[in-house]
């Protein structure tokens, strides 16, 4: 597929313009390929991703978390991100990123959650910031409940979550934000949530959520946004449909954490 339309696609698909001025979504590497046959989603570049990508042969990652987030002076074989750039162009590997963007979007990662959790009437907060959604359980549950029911939906072990509250409180009103979203909490038990998940939850906030009485699930950062890279390749394909290129999924497992 030619480059300049394969970019206008994932561009219709998730305008860049929408995301936060502090992002940097669009291409990270453009290694100035005319035509892309095979595009490899993944959540974001690591070494691993990068190997993945070479031996499936595709010119393109197209990922959530962009590779650079702030100006370059020197690449280095021995810095990590330089590292990963030596390699993505020893291999011709281009990057593009939707992050933000993504975030934000009709049926993107927000909306994409509620859908896999069966919440009920998911809308964005009323008090409209981009990112956070609202809705209500499917049938009456407990706190310990629907962590099951997250863990089953997204095949994360308990084991990696953590919450503040009640296990034995009914929940009916839950607001998310997929990634490191615990800013919002307040805004959560303002707009009447009974529970808000969200990933990288700090001491502090969990402090505060208790004393706000807002029950809150930390389902971690990976867990949360992992969800991006079957979501975005069936847009792809979809927008795609009855061209050459092939959108392949990565398989691999990039939680950094391990729990005992």
């Amino acid at each position: 597929m030619n480059k300049e339309r394969l970019t206008a696609v994932i561009e219709e698909i998730c305008p860049s313009e929408s995301a936060e001025s502090w992002d940097n979504c669009g291409f990270q590497l453009d290694m100035g390929a005319a035509e892309i046959d095979t595009v490899l989603v993944s959540l974001e570049v690591t070494g691993a991703v990068i190997d993945e990508a070479a031996a499936c042969g595709a010119q393109m990652i197209l990922t959530h978390h962009p590779l650079l987030f702030s100006g370059i002076k020197k690449i280095e074989q021995t810095d990590v991100i330089g590292n990963y750039l030596i390699r993505l162009i020893q291999a011709g590997i281009s990057v593009y990123s939707c992050h933000t963007s993504f975030d934000k979007l009709k049926d993107g990662n927000n909306d994409y959650f509620g859908l896999l959790l069966e919440f009920q009437g998911v809308h964005p907060f009323d008090a409209d910031n981009g990112f956070c959604r609202k809705g209500q359980t499917p049938f009456d549950m407990t706190f310990a409940e629907l962590i099951r029911k997250v863990s089953e939906e997204l095949t994360m072990e308990e084991r990696y979550f953590r919450w503040v509250g009640d296990l034995t409180r009914q929940i009916k009103t839950v607001g998310w934000c997929t990634g490191a979203g615990s800013e919002f909490i307040l805004d959560a038990k303002k707009e009447s949530c009974d529970l808000y998940i969200t990933g990288d939850l700090k001491y502090h906030e969990a402090q505060m959520a208790k004393e706000a009485g807002i029950c809150v699930l930390d389902i971690g950062h990976y867990g949360s946004e992992k969800i991006f890279t079957g979501n975005m390749a069936d847009m792809l394909r979809e927008a795609t449909f009855g061209t050459d290129l092939e959108v392949l999924e990565s398989q691999l497992d990039l939680n950094p954490f391990g729990c005992i």
